[in-house]
């Protein structure tokens, strides 16, 4: 058995796992590449293997650094079939439908403005691309046994987000635990990940792997932030993941009005139609998350959904105090590009970060300190408060990893690292091999590892 890391290795982006054995290729996750340049760029490569001959993708979750890259997979050649659980596959249609229109949208937008270096400016995908795609998948539930060729799958939840699982191989002989991406013990919304299962190899995620999350809950964050708003009557801006990250967001929101710690009166706006359409899954999939019948719908109903892109136009000129949960998390595209536009140059607002930033986004350079930031041809002054919180991230941090290790029922042959910064999967290796003394590798692209 060979592992092929084509993706994921020594970045936190574009995780694509190539499982080899016996004449059987299967992938596990086909993500798009985001953040920095030279790995945004990697998206528009030929695949390091011929999709033609991959036999079928396993994919654990729904977010586009694991989904994001499957319309590009089908496009060159891919024609097996993509399995997951019934939840993965419904957020993942959302997704990649809106990922292609957005990529479409602002490809058009980039030639009717002429502030592209390319020309034309085009999408990496279409919607078209997508259509093709979603015919392949296949569904799952978690804990049933499934074969693809001369390997056996079986998919574990991770708590990371709704339908988020980790993946067994077995070829009858070898057992490699594919972590995916992992949640927290104590989110708000999600069940803790189950423990790894017996393996001779686990490929684990390492986002968080050099830091503990913040002692102060993403709660009470969100409290500093919305009673400052009330005093200036100004504007929090909230850049947020669609799925799982805005649903926690709106769900604490919810609970600190209803304790009255915070003005009911405060409007509070979700301009993602990503995001709302995510939403309504949480009444669906109860096993994934710790909400009873009809509580998220409750929640929905004290939240203003903004539907259209006109609506969101006329948000940026409604004046303070509101709260305003838009995509995308890292600030790469989609509607909360225009309200960072509005809304940045004010000191009066608030800009809260309050999730990942990957290296080369626009939330990674704020995040870092930059006072003006390019965007859609023209430069924005970052005049307003800038709150950066690792409270609210459905990531499990350096001690959740290291907790969830321990909990292997045998000492694995290898530990190999993926899924994050090399700062942060060198300082777990460490770590792992002085408190287990087990053996660790940190994967480079591309390179394969014979089991």
């Amino acid at each position: 058995m060979e592992i092929g890391f084509l993706g994921g290795a020594s970045t936190v982006t574009g995780s694509k796992f190539l499982v080899h054995n016996d004449g059987t290729r299967i992938l596990v996750d086909c993500g798009m590449f985001q953040g920095l340049k030279e790995l945004r760029e990697l998206n528009w490569s030929d695949f390091p293997i011929d999709p033609k001959n991959i036999d079928a993708v396993v994919l654990t979750h729904a977010h586009l650094d694991h989904c994001g890259a499957l319309p590009l997979l089908v496009r060159k050649g891919f024609k097996g079939e993509i399995h997951c659980t019934e939840a993965t596959l419904e957020l993942t249609k959302i997704i990649l439908l809106d990922s292609a229109k957005i990529q479409e949208e602002d490809a058009e937008y980039a030639n009717k403005k002429g502030f592209s270096k390319h020309h034309p400016a085009l999408a990496l995908y279409t919607i078209d691309d997508v259509t093709k795609t979603l015919p392949l998948f296949r569904t799952h539930k978690v804990h049933e046994e499934f074969q693809i060729g001369s390997l056996s799958i079986e998919l574990f939840n991770s708590g990371h987000i709704l339908g988020a699982s980790s993946v067994l191989v077995s070829n009858g002989e070898k057992k490699v635990y594919f972590s995916g991406d992992l949640g927290r013990n104590n989110d708000p919304l999600m069940w803790p990940p189950e423990p790894p299962q017996e393996a001779d190899y686990i490929v684990m995620e390492s986002t968080y792997g050099n830091r503990d999350h913040s002692e102060i809950p993403s709660k009470e964050v969100l409290k500093q932030c919305i009673l400052e708003i009330a005093k200036s009557k100004g504007v929090l801006l909230i850049p947020s993941f669609a799925v799982g990250r805005a649903q926690n967001l709106m769900y604490e929101i919810t609970e600190l009005k209803r304790a009255g710690e915070v003005p009911s009166q405060i409007p509070v706006y979700l301009n993602t139609p990503m995001g709302q359409e995510i939403s309504n899954f949480y009444e669906l999939y109860p096993f994934f998350h710790r909400l009873g019948p009809g509580q998220f719908a409750e929640i929905m109903s004290e939240i203003h959904t903004v539907k259209t892109a006109e609506d969101s136009k006329v948000l940026n000129e409604r004046s303070g105090p509101m709260i305003i949960i838009a995509a995308s998390g890292m600030l790469t595209g989609g509607r909360v590009l225009h309200h960072l536009k509005a809304f940045a140059p004010n000191p009066r607002n608030i800009l809260l970060l309050a999730g990942f930033q990957s290296a080369g986004t626009r939330g990674r350079r704020i995040l870092d300190g930059e006072k003006e930031i390019k965007l859609h041809g023209m430069y924005v002054d970052i005049a307003c408060k800038v709150v950066p919180s690792d409270s609210f991230s459905a990531h499990a941090d350096r001690s959740d990893l290291m907790n969830w290790l321990k909990q292997a029922p045998k000492t694995p042959q290898k530990v190999f690292l993926v899924h994050g910064e090399r700062s942060a999967s060198e300082e777990l290796e460490k770590r792992i091999k002085t408190s287990l003394n087990w053996n660790v590798e940190i994967p480079e692209m591309n390179q394969i590892i014979r089991l």
